[in-house]
């Protein structure tokens, strides 16, 4: 039997066993170490090896080591008292306390076999490095044990681990470092990818007051889930985490923090309780950014294919919150300063708010209704500027609440648009973050001047109000009321206004349209289709657009009977209809023998009826005498007709296009 002794490491035990000389400084041990003291404690420890003794210096070969119910209990590390084997080859100097084992292959409890190195020295009290050379079979078998559902990930890279144990004599702290480069991963169904992934990860624990201070860098790489991509390598990402391992009632403090370049800094402070039970929780999280470009575009722009919107300005967040497993209530404020929001002409800026929130979130972490949600108090959302074309408002600010069951706007300032008055009122979004969220207000217009606001290449010439109240969701916006006004002269009624999908790329959106009285001149100046006078009632109904084109509508145009006269109308006119009535202009040597003469015929009625279904296009006239079909009927005495002559002639839309761009250039 043999003390062993090594103060600077803080190891005292017995050693019992043979020993057999071989030759020379050679010799063969076999026996137990039965361990009194040291940083681990364990059952009787198994030793069999071959030395030399060298000069005072012990040289193990073949060295074997087996240890019984080592005192760990980590089971996230599928630890439990274990037995552990070691073994290879070693060098001991009794003198200075210093040991070196290479070659060593280490196998503890249902692990896998590990490779490495394990040297000890005693400066500083005492330091014990031990390296894994290939970590990845240990990282999956602790990925099985604790994260399932990625046991079946398709995964490679590169890996290196080391776990220190630093001034074992005084006060001894675990080390662990791991590395990671070039690691590429995949979910089974495809969701989830990451590529070329490279960090490491930095997890250190005093051994006598156990906690956990950990620390992980992603330097470079991508990930990517469903339909969120982050780049690593232009927006690395640093993560830190301090908390005491829990008491044996499964409670515990933590604090976190996550900086990551150009997307902001988070610091969160949380009580977790009966984490081996039914767990709970309680905390407080700051979340800021400087630019809000970067995170618009990572989380909002990207996943939701948002391409041409854009973000900018001052963000912040901070909340309370509490909750378990099932359910998570936060309680807090959104700050934004000097904000862009802009797509397109439509551009909101100077973006300011001061928004309390209260959220319901479900056990995937999602905003969810909550009928046991407090009311959120009310904030105010201010813009400087708001332009959408022509259209611009300055100094634009109303109250708003946020919450999982409603978004409740205040009062909302009449927006005042070329002598007219545009109001929002009543409005209240009931489930915001749910698929069943509805939308639901008033609109308000009176005497809206829609020449400016019109295109160049139609210009509208008339005035515009009305009342209409919406419900929008997510498949289908509906309307009740309508707009009225005054059109060219004419009185135009919109209604049955509607959109289905609206969230879509296949949307479909429509109204009907009905015009009393229109003055044909204005407007067909305006289009540049030559002079026509008159007036005419049109009908425009099941308007259907869909993909930004018509895809249906029944349209009446007819001028209007007792007027007491009959119209004008310009021989260019006259081309235009024909080419959209019958595909074909005016001609022949009448034709030219007129235009010498003439630039301008009466006309006694001017009628078009439309229909275009499943790209199928058609058009009649509306005027009937003696079985012929008239677009344009002359007067008794002089004109010129314009006769459709094949009435069940049916075209494409496309076609019609193509008529319509060859008479009127816009």
């Amino acid at each position: 039997m043999f003390n062993i002794v090594l103060p600077q490491a803080g190891i005292a035990g017995k050693l019992k066993g043979y020993v057999e000389h071989v030759q020379g400084a050679k010799f063969k041990f076999s026996g137990k170490y039965l361990n009194e003291k040291g940083p681990l404690q364990s059952g009787p420890v198994e030793i069999s090896t071959t030395f030399n003794l060298d000069s005072g210096i012990i040289r193990l070969e073949s060295f074997q080591a087996h240890i019984k119910n080592l005192a760990v209990h980590q089971p996230q590390l599928g630890l439990i008292n274990p037995d552990l084997t070691l073994s290879g080859k070693g060098i001991i100097d009794p003198a200075s306390g210093m040991a070196d084992f290479t070659n060593l292959r280490i196998k503890a409890g249902k692990l896998p076999e590990l490779q490495g190195t394990l040297s000890y020295r005693p400066d500083n009290h005492g330091l014990c490095r031990l390296k894994i050379q290939n970590p990845l079979p240990l990282l999956e078998r602790l990925v099985e044990i604790n994260l399932p559902d990625f046991e079946h990930w398709d995964k490679e890279g590169q890996f290196s681990l080391a776990i220190e144990l630093h001034e074992i004599q005084s006060s001894p702290q675990a080390q662990l470092r791991f590395e990671f480069a070039n690691t590429s991963a995949a979910s089974p169904e495809g969701t989830a990818l990451v590529d070329s992934m490279s960090g490491n990860l930095f997890a250190s624990s005093p051994l006598d007051d156990p906690q956990l201070n950990l620390k992980i860098d992603f330097k470079k790489g991508e990930a990517l889930y469903d339909t969120f991509y982050v780049n690593l390598t232009k927006n690395p990402l640093h993560l830190e985490f301090n908390s005491p391992l829990p008491d044996s009632e499964g409670n515990f403090d933590f604090t976190a923090a996550a900086d990551w370049k150009d997307m902001g800094k988070v610091k969160t402070l949380a009580k977790m309780k009966n984490i081996f039970g039914t767990p709970s929780f309680t905390g407080k999280t700051e979340f800021k950014t400087k630019q809000l470009s970067a995170p618009f575009r990572t989380f909002v722009i990207e996943p939701f294919s948002l391409e041409g919107l854009d973000g900018s300005g001052e963000f912040a967040m901070n909340y309370v919150f509490n909750g378990s497993s099932q359910n998570t209530h936060l309680n807090g404020e959104m700050l934004l300063k000097n904000c862009t929001l802009s797509q397109d002409k439509l551009i909101f800026s100077g973006i300011n708010a001061e928004l309390p929130f209260v959220l319901s979130l479900n056990e995937s972490f999602l905003p969810q209704a909550d009928a046991s949600l407090p009311k959120s108090q009310s904030g105010v959302l201010r813009f400087s500027k708001i332009s959408a074309g022509k259209l611009k408002i300055e100094n634009f600010a109303f109250p708003v609440s946020v919450s999982s069951n409603a978004i409740e706007f205040g009062t909302i300032p009449a927006i005042r648009s070329e002598g007219g008055t545009l109001r929002l009122s009543d409005l209240k979004m009931r489930h915001p973050f749910d698929d069943d969220f509805v939308l639901k207000g008033k609109i308000t217009a009176k005497n809206i001047n829609l020449l400016p606001l019109s295109p160049k290449s139609l210009p509208i010439d008339g005035h515009i109000g009305g009342n209409l109240n919406f419900w929008l969701l997510k498949n289908h916006l509906s309307t009740t009321g309508s707009l009225f006004g005054e059109v060219y002269g004419g009185e135009m009624t919109i209604d049955e206004i509607f959109a289905d999908n609206p969230f879509e790329d296949s949307r479909q959106y429509g109204a009907d349209f009905k015009l009393r009285h229109l003055n044909l001149e204005p407007l067909s100046q305006a289009l540049d289709i030559g002079r026509i006078t008159g007036r005419m009632d049109l009908d425009l109904t099941e308007l259907v657009i869909a993909y930004n084109q018509p895809a249906a509508f029944h349209l009446l145009a007819k001028t209007t009977p007792g007027t007491g006269k009959s119209g004008d109308i310009s021989l260019k006119a006259v081309n235009t209809l024909s080419v959209i009535g019958t595909g074909s202009g005016l001609t022949g040597a009448g034709v030219g023998m007129f235009s010498q003469f003439f630039k301008e015929f009466g006309y006694a009625g001017l009628g078009l009826e439309c229909t275009l279904n499943d790209d199928i296009f058609k058009i009649r006239g509306l005027i009937r005498d003696d079985g012929i079909e008239y677009i344009i009927k002359r007067p008794p005495l002089f004109g010129i007709n314009v006769i459709n002559s094949n009435p069940e002639n049916l075209i494409s839309f496309s076609d019609m296009l193509k008529r319509l761009r060859r008479v009127i250039g816009n």
